[in-house]
């Protein structure tokens, strides 16, 4: 079945929703009761499949003629489509963990952080990456996944040696998929602790080394109302004294949205 389409057909979302009902059957996933009329079905990940990990199959649709999927991960629902339900870790590998920083920040670009747990390493995505083309064209994916692959390198990861575990964020999907090419074992997760921490605290560095001032903000620590103040705050410092430091890619930072709020 080819995973690489939005529509699905009923036979289809029939195949898939057998091999969802098998693995649930036996912990690798669980069944999510959807408050959504349009929603057939939905499944999370548990147990040896990230609860990062989740699906939702839609009803039929006259208008598309055929059913919508929505996956985090579409490596393990075609794993799950061959009967292949072995998604155990291997535990004697080492963990290299990897996470985004700046990916909501309105200025500057944004950075990707490799850690052993012991060592950090980071690289900066050029803010260029996202203004213009290079944002519509999506080029920060191939340029996060090209600068990630090089500080996995770093640690001189090898899959005999190295596992890999990374952020859910759309910024990581390819660098995930490249790995994979590369044969590592590759799990979704949640970040949290060192890796989390000490990121935003390079990625603060970066900003304020880049702006000559402090006015970074973690969006992680703040409420809807105070990040959504801050944000509105940022774009207007940037378009003073730095607009080359705006991601204008961004439909709430771009040109347009300038215009309109003259």
């Amino acid at each position: 079945m080819n995973l690489n389409k939005k529509i699905f057909t009923s036979s289809e979302v029939s195949k898939m929703s057998e091999k969802l009902s098998r693995a649930s059957a036996i912990g690798l996933v669980d069944a999510k009761n959807e408050r959504n009329e349009y929603i057939l079905c939905s499944y999370v990940g548990k147990g040896e499949i990230s609860d990062k990990w989740n699906i939702k199959i839609y009803k039929f649709s006259d208008k598309k003629k055929g059913h919508s999927v929505v996956c985090t991960d579409m490596y393990v629902l075609g794993r799950l489509l061959k009967d292949d339900f072995d998604f155990s870790v291997p535990n004697d590998l080492k963990v290299l963990k990897i996470d985004d920083a700046g990916w909501g920040y309105p200025l500057c670009g944004v950075m990707v952080g490799v850690t052993d747990e012991i060592n950090l390493k980071t690289a900066v995505v050029s803010v260029k990456y996202f203004q213009g083309e290079n944002f519509s064209e999506k080029k920060y994916l191939a340029e996060y996944a090209r600068l990630g692959l090089e500080l996995v390198d770093e640690f001189g990861a090898d899959i005999k040696t190295h596992r890999i575990e990374i952020c859910s964020g759309f910024i990581n999907q390819m660098l995930k998929d490249e790995l994979r090419k590369r044969n590592f074992h590759v799990k979704i997760v949640e970040i949290k602790g060192m890796l989390q921490d000490s990121l935003e605290e390079e990625f603060r560095k970066y900003v304020r080394d880049e702006l000559k001032t402090d006015i970074y903000y973690d969006p992680k620590l703040m409420d809807k109302n105070d990040i959504m103040k801050r944000f509105n705050a940022t774009v207007e410092f940037g378009r003073k004294n730095c607009p080359q430091l705006l991601k204008t890619g961004w439909a709430s930072i771009g040109e347009n949205n300038e215009k309109r709020s003259k």
